[in-house]
């Protein structure tokens, strides 16, 4: 699929936005046609992670899908009704043992935009995202530990991951990507949450303005999907009053204020009552995933010819690997031992290195129309 749409495809994800749109609002979908691609519709609200919102549609659609589509819709529902039972079940009690540790946490991301959905259950949670000190990173690994999970062993000094069943955290010590400093100083702007010592929540601006920088991150590293639009406008909605000659500053700072202002466009006339126009961003963004394309991702990082993308594969630049280990940070010179330290450890320890899979994965590339799209896309958005 090109990212570019013709008139039939734009026809049909007009109808998509609007379905999803509808329940969101509260309101009554829109008429479908007789022919209206139900198949279709239910496999790109999977890939988005939207498929349990689409469900909600289909006891007042005019055009009903096949028993076979109803059936995966509600599956999609009651997965993730039980999932979201499981979650918010769980975060609450490692947020228990946080405070009885005296572990400092900001809860991030779906952890706050569940509760401003219509209902929780609308947004779902791929993994449960919590900003903590570093310097806690061997106290919390014991809370989890002792709570029944399993160290994921992600490679990367800023994180740990743990794992149980559906349940998958991500502790990071940082929100900033690569070498950004834009989040350094976010603990000294946040605040405690209800009932709680050791638990915090960003001010509205700042969740706002790092809502703005993780979609802008996606984009830049392989693409967003409908939901991270979908995230922005149910905010807005939700917090009317925001500081915006404070975001609009710290936007300047970023170099993301023409991408906010794109998105936040998008946003709005996506899922509110305007009539539904789709434009270069909205093209691209049905092109994605919830988290983006890898063909996208191997377009944007600079590995568009062959020669690009093995020397990438095989010696990760400086700001990637400074992420994996601390010691770059005061030994940059040391960068060409943690390409062998990289490769020591997927080859004896992780045995994750699957060359024919890479060369498989490189033969697909975007096509010239689409190539040139998304520089351009990219140039209207400012990103670079």
């Amino acid at each position: 699929m090109a990212i570019a749409l013709n008139t039939a495809q734009k026809q049909f994800y007009t109808l998509y936005i609007d379905l999803l749109a509808s329940v969101l609002n509260g309101t009554q979908p829109p008429s479908l046609p007789e022919d209206f691609n139900w198949e279709y519709a239910c496999r790109n609200a999977q890939n988005n992670s939207v498929a349990n919102i689409l469900s909600y549609t289909l006891d007042k659609v005019n055009v009903k899908p096949s028993q076979t589509v109803i059936n995966v819709l509600k599956n999609e529902q009651r997965l993730h009704i039980l999932k979201e039972t499981s979650q918010l079940f769980d975060v609450e009690k490692v947020l228990a043992q946080f405070e009885k540790e005296g572990i400092k946490n900001i809860p991030l991301k779906g952890y706050f935009m569940k509760h401003l959905y219509p209902q929780t259950d609308l947004r779902t949670m791929t993994d449960i995202d919590i900003l903590v000190d570093k310097r806690d990173f061997k106290k919390i690994e014991q809370v989890f530990l002792n709570l029944g999970y399993k160290n994921a062993n992600v490679l990367n000094a800023r994180e740990i991951h743990f794992k149980r069943d559906l349940l998958y955290f991500e502790i990071q010590s940082t929100i900033n990507s690569n070498n950004d400093s834009f989040f350094d100083d976010i603990w000294s702007r946040v605040k405690p949450r209800d009932g709680y010592s050791y638990s915090y929540e960003m001010l509205p601006e700042d969740f706002y303005l790092y809502m703005v920088y993780h979609t802008a991150k996606h984009f830049k590293s392989g693409g967003m999907g409908i939901r991270m639009v979908m995230d922005i406008c149910v905010f807005l909605n939700a917090c009317p009053n925001l500081n915006f000659d404070y975001i609009s500053e710290r936007l300047r700072e970023m170099e993301l204020s023409a991408y906010e202002q794109k998105l936040r466009e998008l946003s709005v006339n996506w899922f509110s009552a305007e009539p539904t126009q789709i434009n270069a961003f909205g093209e691209f963004v049905l092109y994605c995933s919830t988290y983006g394309q890898r063909v996208v991702s191997f377009f944007q990082s600079n590995q568009r010819t062959e020669h690009g993308y093995w020397i990438k594969q095989f010696f990760p630049p400086y700001s990637r690997m400074k992420g994996l280990y601390d010691y770059l940070e005061k030994f940059p010179i040391l960068l060409p031992f943690s390409w062998v330290q990289y490769w020591g450890r997927r080859a004896l320890f992780d045995r994750d290195i699957h060359i024919k899979r890479g060369i498989t994965e490189r033969a697909n590339n975007l096509d010239k129309e689409s190539g040139e799209f998304l520089i351009n896309l990219m140039n209207e958005l400012e990103i670079k």
